[in-house]
């Protein structure tokens, strides 16, 4: 869907992005992670030309951008940011609206759009007559992510959109669009320093460092397989809570015995869980049952922290 080829952005002698190219797939989330002045905003915002690059190509499903008009392609871009970007002097309802009338679609059909998405993001209509000053942080940031959806774009690029929020909000909005079936549809570009939150929400993620991509990868492989020193230091601090989150009970059921025994009557838990929650059904001493590949696996807690420990411990090696 997107490819950077080779993608440099100089301000004056600083190359602030050098030399960066990836891809990122049809309906993929890819999450740009990195400290501040990393280059990952910068790298973000040239994608819908906010920002011109010095040298390189971007291509959107084979087709450089370059070529296009920038204001037609950002009518086809969904945009949030950490503010949200909201025109303080239009309602919700004219904030949603926005790119809708520019692409001129007909009252019906906008008003119609527009309640889909306030009930897809848990708003009440209540809000539409209101203006942005009016709402809560967390509302605000539903109204910016319902404007970049309005006009149901195939690529939404999101630049630190929960930075702005207390971390309970955060916490709150991004367990929501992680679920949410329309951002699933979605080509995702997301920029965050959040590393909880770039693990949380990427089925990739892009680490960046002085401009460059120092590795892109799933999270399980920057956890286990990091490509250099920079990569490893930078999780270093999170890495036993990111591994809880990442890896999941099918990633240890090499180095669990399956068990024929098990009683027919267990509850199954999903192979999918991830480790965390399954340490926690498993913290008031109740031994945990799940299924793969039609076999009964069976794990304790100390069992189950042994297969993380060999499951680390093999790809290390």
């Amino acid at each position: 869907m997107i490819s950077l080829r080779h993608l440099t952005k100089r301000f004056g002698p600083n190359a602030v992005v050098d030399d960066v190219s990836l891809v990122v797939g049809e309906g993929e989330t890819l999450v740009l992670l990195g400290t501040s002045g990393s280059g990952k905003t910068t790298t973000l915002r040239m994608i819908n030309r906010l920002i011109e690059p010095t040298t390189g190509d971007i291509q959107i499903n084979g087709q450089s951008i370059l070529r296009r008009k920038p204001h037609e392609l950002r009518r086809e871009i969904g945009y949030v940011i950490q503010d949200t970007g909201l025109f303080p002097h239009y309602t919700v309802a004219e904030n949603i609206a926005v790119v809708p009338r520019l692409l001129r679609w007909d009252a019906a059909t906008t008003g119609q759009r527009t309640r889909e998405l306030l009930a897809m993001l848990r708003l009440p209509e209540s809000c539409l007559d209101q203006y942005p000053d009016q709402l809560s942080g967390g509302q605000r940031q539903r109204v910016g992510l319902a404007r970049a959806l309005a006009a149901d774009p195939p690529i939404v690029l999101m630049d630190e959109p929960l930075g702005a929020l207390d971390p309970v909000t955060r916490l709150g909005i991004r367990r929501e669009f992680k679920n949410l079936e329309a951002l699933r549809r979605k080509t995702i570009v997301l920029v965050t320093h959040d590393v909880q939150e770039a693990f949380e929400l990427g089925d990739r993620i892009g680490l960046m460092d002085q401009g460059r991509v120092q590795q892109i990868g799933t999270p399980t492989e920057l956890l286990l397989r990091p490509s250099n020193r920079f990569v490893a230091d930078f999780l270093a601090d999170q890495r036993f809570t990111l591994q809880l989150r990442s890896l999941t009970l099918h990633d240890l059921a090499p180095y669990l015995s399956s068990d024929e025994t098990a009683n027919p009557g267990a509850p199954l838990v999903a192979s999918a869980t991830n480790l965390s929650d399954a340490l926690g059904q498993l913290s008031g001493g109740d031994d945990l049952f799940f299924e793969v590949s039609g076999e009964v696996r069976h794990a304790n807690f100390g069992e189950m922290l042994l297969a993380l420990q060999r499951k680390i411990q093999e790809n290390q090696t």
